[in-house]
């Protein structure tokens, strides 16, 4: 008899992919599929990890509109200009940023004075191997009065310091170091008249052929006569130099007295004739040595005149005059 062929169940190879990984023997677990990760914008960011040994300047938390403002105002200066809040304020007003507030440090170079090449990290120069020094320039060059001490900095620290602001101001000595110029306009509209000191021009005349001696120079130009003291000066000031003008040479006049100086107190000598200068031997008023050999000319200097008697006279009768006796001050206490 013909039969039709049956039909069997499933089995596991024949089955699907899906129905081979859940069977009834094992129950269904649900699955859960990880969700995409969202990105979140923090308000602030976060501070660096750094070690507990760290003890150097910590960041400090700073709102980002005090930066942005301090910027907009370095850069007005700067180029002269006006810049209005609207301008530079952003959308970022709100967040803050960490700063580090470190001490300002300034960069210097050393070169060597041997080859002129700069020093690196290290004291000993890459070129010439020579061992920086204290010939070796420095830049920048480095302040008077010790390490970065000016005469400023000492005040402007001194005002910080010890003395209350705006009620005490440095004495800086700016005042007596500079050099004040007194100008007036020119007449004729040319370059402006500059106030000087006095001085008085002096002319020195050759006694010999009368001709002017050059400025700075001691001998003639046409007699080759050594300035001395017999030479005549424009204007002449005798009380001021009885012995001569400094810089000049002796007296070549037979007939003037001769002056000497003891060599051991620099008393003067009495002046002595020229005829008697071998036989007269003076002694010094100051300390009794008698005039010898080595007792040397008295060279010419500027001596200080006597006063006046009848000045003298007058000052002191006026100095009298202003005298109250005693008798006077108990007139006036009673």
């Amino acid at each position: 008899m013909g039969s039709s062929p049956k039909t069997s169940a499933p089995t596991a190879s024949a089955a699907g992919p899906s129905s081979a990984k859940h069977s009834a023997s094992q129950p269904i677990e649900p699955t859960t599929t990880p969700a995409p990760a969202v990105a979140t914008l923090s308000t602030s960011p976060e501070i660096p990890q750094t070690s507990t040994s760290y003890t150097g300047p910590q960041p400090k938390k700073i709102p980002r509109a005090q930066i942005e403002a301090e910027r907009a105002r370095k850069l007005g200066e700067r180029f002269k200009i006006t810049i209005e809040p609207h301008e530079w304020k952003s959308s970022s007003q709100t967040t803050e940023a960490y700063r580090v507030e470190k001490p300002i440090r300034m960069r210097i170079h050393r070169t060597c004075h041997r080859c002129n090449t700069t020093f690196g990290a290290n004291k000993i120069c890459g070129d010439c191997q020579h061992t920086r020094c204290t010939k070796c320039p420095r830049y920048p060059v480095k302040k008077a009065g010790g390490k970065g001490k000016s005469a400023e900095g000492m005040g402007k620290r001194a005002m910080g310091t010890g003395f209350a602001a705006g009620k005490i101001e440095a004495d800086d000595c700016e005042g007596l170091k500079r050099i004040w110029v007194l100008t007036r306009p020119s007449k004729t509209g040319g370059q402006e008249l500059v106030r000087k000191k006095p001085m008085q021009r002096v002319r020195r005349t050759c006694h010999d052929c009368s001709t002017l001696f050059s400025p700075g120079n001691k001998i003639c130009d046409r007699c080759g006569h050594v300035r001395c003291e017999d030479c005549p000066r424009d204007p002449a000031k005798k009380h001021k130099y009885p012995d001569g003008y400094p810089g000049d040479a002796p007296s070549s006049n037979p007939t003037r007295p001769l002056k000497f100086t003891c060599h051991q107190c620099t008393k003067a000598f009495p002046p002595i004739p020229p005829s008697n200068i071998d036989s007269l031997t003076p002694e010094c008023t100051q300390c009794g040595h008698q005039k010898c050999a080595e007792c040397p000319r008295v060279k010419p200097k500027k001596v200080d005149p006597e006063p006046d008697p009848d000045v003298v006279r007058s000052v002191e009768a006026k100095l009298a005059a202003l005298k109250i006796g005693g008798s006077a001050l108990r007139a006036a206490g009673a």
